[in-house]
């Protein structure tokens, strides 16, 4: 029965890409025994629930072969039709090219950019270690199951797969298992033409049970396979499956050039003729249709156990399962005014950022953090508890390690597995390394919070690699990222309470670490949601003067030059592109001004969406020295000074 399903696999998903007259049919006929035996025999799930909170996750992050899995999503009892799988690659279908998270029952993350799908599944498992060492209770494990991935060589190849298999190696997160699809070939042909390393030693090294010589056409090799994987409770797994790309078909097997093209009809039909399958397009065989049909009942079965184990679990637990349920809703209602915050004057924003954040996690329990090894630096560190480390998940502070990439990628992980509000930390130069999985997060909707400090060239001597310039500017680039830029401890902790309310887009928290002269301002919750407020208002303003961040003392610092001469408002820009959204209220907040001045230490291209009438616009368009940052600024010709002097002369 496991070769039928297998086989039906293949001519579901030969068909689809015959149809669609693009796709990628290759990788789906060489994994299709894998497939059949995940969905036939291995994974914990439930068509009829497929958001069941305790099912087995797998991540195809090889997702160009998409197809196949829709192929097994229909054939296991999704919400996906046989009509579904004929709009393969079509405008609005339910099947895109690549999985799409959202789109699809039963896809589990977009996947498509290789290595993505490794380094997010990590976050995946280690969301299922940190909620099971908190929430399991003897007799009641009710967080319980395993992370699988199908990788593809290009996946490996990745450097962000090597970040996030070491970050796993070193956590053993045991219930974590690689299928890699070890075909060899690439689109430009052989892998061995620019992939020569050694799998096995370079998992073994990072601390991976390895198992190899695997044939991913049989079984009864599978079988072994998982079973030793999951006998191993020290680390996680990788099965190195060999296979061949676009098997089953005489003329492509082996061949690049069976990665993504249709395979021909006379191929298609001698396929399904070899197999013993109906020639008719999209025919699934009755006996597959009824194994799955049975194997629903014991899916559901054990579904059902598990619904009556949350049950116990919450009348016995009651308290820790209301803190499991409010991580799963990420739950914010929260007194925000209850929490204490005194500003200081003198004092950097990232310190405020940071005081605030362990402020938020006493109330917000399922708040879990790290850095890119810079805890001190970036003051994201909840002190008050201990670090995430193997062997110990009871913890809330992760150790990522110089991981950028694979931080941002493992936290879109942890906010896919539910449960927890991942928050991470960096300097926002190194957002660069970050910035694939930034986009990722923002096309799935996940909440997750960046913070970046060390925000322009105020940071001085550390040079102009460590100080962005283009970086803010292309983060407000990315649809759906919101992008917050307080500018004191009152904006830093509005910029908070917004982001850990936001519940559909991943916000990145740009803080400085100079300090600032803190001030109190009169903003409202209901205005920082705007986007900007007025700060400082003089009557029958002619000039309007904004700013984000820091150089919001600068822009106060040009009014009180020029109030001799001219009437100033000062406005906070915090979020810039929410406040282009509004157009309402920026013509509001503009009106009858004569000038509009921006200043902000970094690319100002997009400040000129927000000004209106003449405009002057202050920012860097270059890379920055290594010197005190207050002598940069004056080489860039960001000081009060000489933004007044520009002013005169184009009032």
């Amino acid at each position: 029965m496991l070769q039928k399903i297998a086989d039906t696999v293949r001519a579901l998903s030969a068909d689809a890409v015959e149809y669609a007259g693009s796709g990628h049919a290759g990788m789906p006929l060489g994994c299709a025994e894998i497939g059949a035996y995940l969905f036939a025999k291995e994974m914990k799930y439930n068509p009829e629930e497929p958001d069941w909170f305790n099912r087995d996750r797998l991540i195809l992050s090889a997702g160009h072969g998409s197809i196949w899995l829709y192929s097994l999503l229909h054939l296991s009892g999704y919400d996906l039709s046989l009509e579904d799988l004929k709009e393969y690659r079509k405008l609005n279908s339910k099947t895109p090219g690549h999985p799409e998270y959202g789109v699809t029952p039963g896809v589990e993350m977009t996947t498509g950019p290789l290595g993505q799908g490794v380094a997010h599944a990590v976050g995946m498992a280690l969301a299922e270690e940190v909620l099971a060492e908190k929430f399991n209770q003897p007799d009641h494990k009710l967080i319980d199951h395993y992370t699988y991935i199908v990788a593809g060589d290009g996946d490996l190849m990745e450097g962000v797969s090597y970040e996030a298999a070491s970050l796993a190696g070193s956590l053993e997160l045991d219930k974590l298992i690689v299928v890699y699809d070890h075909n060899q070939v690439s689109i430009d042909g052989p892998t061995d033409i620019t992939f020569i390393d050694d799998i096995e030693k370079r998992f073994d090294s990072a601390n991976w049970q390895v198992i190899s010589s695997v044939d991913g056409s049989s079984f009864s090799d599978l079988e072994t396979a998982f079973k030793k994987a999951k006998k191993d409770q020290s680390r996680p797994t990788i099965i190195i499956a060999d296979t061949t790309i676009a098997k089953g078909i005489a003329t492509k097997e082996g061949d690049s050039s069976a990665h993504a093209s249709p395979l021909g009809k006379e191929e298609i039909l001698e396929m399904k003729k070899k197999a013993g399958l109906l020639p008719e397009d999209f025919a699934v065989p009755a006996e597959v249709d009824d194994y799955f049909k049975e194997h629903l009942l014991e899916l559901k079965n054990d579904f059902y156990e598990w619904q009556e184990l949350k049950n116990n679990y919450q009348a016995k637990f009651e308290k820790e399962f209301k803190e499991l349920k409010s991580g799963i809703e990420l739950n914010a209602d929260i007194d925000f005014d209850d929490l204490r915050f005194e500003p200081e004057a003198g004092k950097p924003i990232r310190n405020y950022s940071g005081e605030y954040y362990q402020l938020l996690a006493e109330k917000l329990s399922y708040l879990i953090g790290g850095t890119a090894d810079l805890s001190a630096s970036t003051r994201i560190n909840l002190d008050q508890y201990a670090d995430i480390k193997r062997g110990n998940f009871g913890g809330k502070n992760i150790k990522f390690g110089v991981r950028e990439h694979a931080m941002a990628a493992t936290a879109g992980g942890i906010m896919l597995h539910g449960g927890l509000r991942p928050v991470t930390a960096t300097y926002l130069t190194f957002s660069d390394y970050m910035r694939p999985s930034l986009r990722m997060a923002a096309m799935m909707d996940l909440p997750v919070i960046y913070v970046f400090t060390h925000d322009s060239i105020h940071v001085g001597q550390d040079g102009p690699t460590h100080q962005p310039v283009e970086q803010l500017e292309s983060l407000r680039m990315i649809p759906g990222l919101r992008v917050i830029r307080p500018a004191n401890s009152i904006e830093v902790r509005l910029a908070w309470d917004s982001a850990v309310k936001e519940k559909k887009k991943p916000v990145a928290l740009v803080m400085a670490r100079q300090a600032v002269d803190s001030y109190k301002t009169k903003i409202s919750a209901e205005e920082f949601e705007k986007g900007a407020a007025i700060v400082s208002e003089s009557s029958g303003a002619e000039i309007a003067v904004m700013a984000s961040g820091s150089e919001l003392e600068t822009a106060k610092k040009v009014k009180e030059l020029l109030k001799d001469k001219y009437k100033i408002r000062v406005i906070s820009v915090f979020e810039k592109e929410k406040l282009y959204q509004n157009q309402v209220y920026l013509k509001q907040l503009l009106k009858d001004v004569k000038l509009s001045v921006a200043i902000e230490a970094g690319n100002p291209t997009g400040w000129y969406r927000i000004a209106r009438g003449k405009a002057l616009v202050f920012g860097i368009e270059d890379f920055g020295f290594s010197a005190a940052g207050e002598k940069i600024a004056e080489k860039f010709g960001l000081t009060a000074e000489k933004i007044s002097l520009a002013i005169e002369k184009n009032i």
